[in-house]
């Protein structure tokens, strides 16, 4: 028997990423929200790593931006105003403001756990994504995730998270992502992890 083929896709690589989303919340209110962007490739981008927060503290709501650099910081604010434009997914957060530079560290567990702190000199942020779920791969071809894209990943969905700001914890709890449950037909957390995300240009 001959080995199977390897097919290489014909469409240019958008991005290839892992993407980290912490959406906090309380039966009521929507509270917190970090994002991190850990760029492998993207065209329009280059290569680093950014981060997005908006959450309601004791001492008042912040909205940041944080960046390895702070052009990477603008041209990452740039694309997702963009995305919202064009009608896409983006969050509407850390866009408006001058953004700040970050340093980023990770810390995985054995528990399958992940620990991303941000150190700046405007705020010092430690998120964690706990009891994470089995992993499962999404392969999304254009239509479902991007009206002309296909996306692959690994996803994991977790059912406890913790974030603190400056040293005090934030209150709220991971939910249902209702529109990921919706396209996946499985149940989502908005506390999740999308791991070599890669973007391709269908063709």
């Amino acid at each position: 028997m001959g080995s199977p083929s390897v097919r290489a896709h014909t469409g240019r690589v958008v991005h290839s990423m892992d993407h980290f989303v912490l959406d906090l919340a309380t039966p009521d209110i929507k509270i917190a929200y970090f994002t991190v962007y850990s760029l492998g490739h993207m065209a329009e981008m280059g290569s680093g790593r950014v981060a997005l927060l908006s959450a309601t503290t004791n001492v008042g709501l912040v909205d940041v931006c944080f960046a390895e650099t702070l052009e990477l910081g603008e041209r990452m604010q740039a694309r997702l105003r963009a995305l919202r434009q064009d009608g896409g997914r983006a969050p509407e957060v850390g866009v408006s403001s001058t953004p700040v530079l970050g340093s980023f560290s990770l810390t995985p567990s054995e528990e399958g756990e992940f620990t991303w702190t941000v150190d700046s000199t405007a705020h010092r942020v430690e998120a964690t994504w706990r009891s994470g779920h089995e992993p499962f791969f999404v392969s999304a071809p254009m239509g479902s995730f991007h009206p002309s894209r296909d996306y692959v990943a690994t996803m994991i969905s977790f059912g406890q998270a913790d974030l603190r700001i400056d040293d005090d914890a934030v209150d709220g709890h991971p939910y249902p992502h209702a529109w990921f449950e919706e396209v996946l037909g499985r149940t989502f957390s908005s506390c999740h992890v999308a791991l070599a995300e890669t973007a391709v240009e269908a063709t």
